[in-house]
């Protein structure tokens, strides 16, 4: 299977056009929403857990702040399980939604009874997947190229495989044999784009700008109002922390700076993050289980979705859904 990342431009596009005809197939069921929704609460409950725990900290409940932060690493470890059950539960119930059933979270529950192994095993996966991201950085040139190569493909692979397992129930042994088989019976309509990484670093692209906008914003409030919030989180005067100040600035060594407004706007922003990297998600996954289902299942595709669905799939060179 050939892999192939397309440039920042093309994934914005790709990512604009998916996400205007996702939100066209989840209006054919609504049901579909409700893993996405599972899986955006539990990502924010985790992030809101790591600030409440260090906001604890800062204000004199160390017991407190270490107790959420505990919970906080179990959370954390346990969202990886999570995620898996809950992607697998959205590839099942957008499948059902193609060909034309109720899709109900009830059913697509039942449905996957006998996959709940495989799905602990992608999370495990998964795991190993963000200690390969983290240890990325660390080596040389090349180890960094064979990490980050090894990264993408996971992540391509990951998403193959969720339907293969939604919706034939197959392991990971025959999942393998599967992929390798389609990808010789892939429909000459959908050739070019079997195998591309879509949105790969979209998700970055469009967040570092609004951290850097949130640093800056954070620090103006924190000099602007240094004097009316808590103390707990004050870091003293200009004069105490750099000395003297330039004069002609609207500052002085008296001025107050306050770290709150920057740990909450950090906060909001670490929020977005983590939603919008669901939502991402949430949409490969809906994707590749079209994919999956117009190559390996075109028969048992609904009537209404069958002749539209090759211009969703090729990402915008056809009329998806019209």
């Amino acid at each position: 299977m050939d892999f192939e990342k397309p440039g920042l431009g093309v994934q914005f596009s790709q990512l604009g056009y998916l996400l205007k005809h996702t939100f066209t197939i989840i209006g054919r069921d609504t049901d579909i929403l409700s893993p996405i929704i599972r899986m955006s609460v539990y990502a924010a409950f985790v992030v809101v857990l790591f600030f409440a725990g260090i906001a604890a900290v800062i204000v004199g409940m160390g017991g407190t702040g270490t107790l959420l932060l505990l919970a906080m690493v179990i959370v954390f470890v346990y969202k990886f399980f999570y995620y898996s059950h809950q992607e697998l539960r959205l590839s099942r119930l957008v499948y059902d939604t193609a060909c034309g059933r109720d899709a109900t979270v009830q059913g697509a529950r039942k449905e996957l009874a006998d996959v709940k192994g495989r799905a602990w095993i992608l999370g495990l996966i998964d795991m190993a997947n963000v200690w390969v991201v983290l240890k990325r950085g660390n080596g040389g040139l090349i180890t960094r190229l064979i990490l980050g190569a090894l990264v993408e493909i996971w992540d391509l692979v990951n998403h193959f495989l969720l339907p293969v397992f939604a919706i034939d129930k197959l392991s990971f042994r025959e999942g393998g044999e599967r992929l390798h088989t389609l990808r010789d019976h892939v429909p000459e309509t959908l050739v070019g784009v079997f195998g591309i990484d879509i949105m790969g670093n979209v998700v970055r692209t469009i967040l570092g700008p609004l951290y850097l906008i949130a640093i800056i914003l954070g620090i103006i409030l924190g000099l602007a109002s240094g004097g009316f919030m808590p103390t707990a989180f004050s870091a003293g005067s200009l004069g105490e922390l750099f000395g003297s100040i330039p004069d002609g600035l609207p500052l002085d060594e008296q001025t107050l700076f306050n770290w709150l407004p920057l740990f909450v706007l950090i906060f909001l922003a670490f929020i977005g993050n983590a939603i919008l990297a669901r939502l991402v998600t949430a949409i490969k996954v809906i994707y590749f289980t079209l994919f999956y289902t117009r190559i390996a299942h075109a028969d048992a595709l609904d009537s209404d979705i069958r002749d539209e669905l090759d211009g969703y799939l090729n990402l915008g060179n056809g009329d998806a859904f019209a």
